[in-house]
């Protein structure tokens, strides 16, 4: 009996060491994209939206005027939001096909406080064509009225084709910050610039997708909810069909779990699938518990999987474990993995080098 109080005394202490701390990100790290020109030739045609806002309208973001941008958007191609922060509720925007949605300087959407287990604060589902500037969303995990759930999503993309979100800053969401994916996949979807901080379950989470771009992103202290990723690609199951995905110069910072996830797992099925096509260039990732995790659980059931996966110049400081093979049967099936310039901190780093070169030449990971 003793001993059993010493090991939970040992476990106790273990679990409040490894308690989330929060990191600021340095403004060095944050990249915004160039679209003055689209922006201001949209703005000059744009409806704005104050023009329909009660005369007596409040601009500290304590006002609900959701029906308002709503109209807006159902009823002009280009919408320009107000220029100061606007109280949104969790029936969330709406948007259609072919449209823009503009942010100004000082544009927000604040999401009212709620005890739904899910939302999206703006909703791209079934539409293609749709492009947003310069989004600002601040979630409501700091004041959510329940416990359920882990889907408020800053952004959802489902099913879409043909979207372009540029320097996203969404923050404090109860979910992910962005969500990709649908019951099959989204297509085209391009997210350049910005931050993703302090969402409670994955910064972005990518669940299905063809030619999907992440790039000169920071996506930062994903935290409460597995698997407080910052970047997770994770399939459904093998109905979602691509996973075509191309990160670029992405910076993942201080999230609890990973700062990116390979969990291939559930893409498995009743037939070979080809369709795992992932590049990873000039990637960098620092504070998370593990730099990058990866997951393929062998099946003697489900058909393998084929494709290649791509890490070109990778970085990552500060981790406990750079790279983590999740379980303890990761393999790559017929995934071709080529693995070039891959760096980190870590005292083995040769050994963790060895590893991947050993991991792609045998197909697969045993951990004890």
């Amino acid at each position: 009996m003793k001993n059993l109080l010493i090991f939970l005394l040992i476990v106790n202490l273990s679990c409040a060491q490894e308690k989330f701390s929060y990191k600021d990100v340095p403004d060095t790290y944050i990249k915004k994209t160039d679209v003055t020109s689209s922006f201001n030739n949209l703005k000059n045609q744009s409806f704005e939206v104050v023009k329909i806002l009660p005369s007596n309208y409040k601009k500290d973001g304590s006002q609900d005027y959701t029906v308002y941008i709503q109209k807006a958007i159902n009823e002009n191609t280009t919408v320009l939001l107000p220029n100061f922060p606007v109280l949104i509720n969790d029936k969330g925007l709406q948007l259609k096909d072919n449209s823009n949605l503009l942010f100004d300087e000082n544009s927000q959407l604040k999401l009212k406080a709620t005890d739904r287990a899910g939302y999206a604060i703006i909703n791209i589902s079934n539409k293609k064509n749709v492009s947003i500037y310069n989004v600002k969303i601040l979630g409501d995990r700091n004041i959510h009225l329940g416990t359920r759930g882990e889907w408020g999503m800053g952004i959802r993309v489902n099913d879409a084709n043909n979207i372009k979100i540029y320097n996203p800053i969404v923050k404090n969401c109860w979910g992910d910050g962005i969500y990709i994916g649908g019951k099959n996949f989204s297509s085209n979807v391009n997210i350049i610039g910005g931050l993703i901080d302090n969402n409670r379950r994955n910064g972005i989470s990518i669940i299905g997708g063809d030619n999907i771009l992440l790039q000169d992103l920071v996506i930062s202290n994903s935290n409460g909810a597995n698997p407080q990723t910052g970047v997770d690609l994770e399939p459904n199951n093998q109905q979602n069909k691509k996973l075509n995905i191309t990160l670029k110069s992405i910076i993942t910072f201080n999230n609890v779990l990973s700062g990116l996830t390979f969990y291939l797992d559930n893409f498995k099925g009743n037939e070979i699938s080809n369709d795992v096509q992932i590049r990873v260039t000039d990637y960098k990732d620092l504070y998370s518990k593990n730099g990058i995790s990866y997951s393929n659980r062998k099946s003697q059931i489900k058909k393998s999987l084929q494709g290649n996966i791509m890490l070109n110049n990778i970085d990552l400081k500060y981790n406990q474990n750079p790279f983590r093979y999740l379980y303890n049967n990761s393999s790559l099936d017929n995934i071709n993995l080529n693995v070039t310039d891959f760096k980190s901190d870590h005292k083995d780093n040769q050994g963790i080098v060895t590893e991947l070169q050993q991991f792609s030449q045998k197909k697969i990971k045993y951990n004890k």
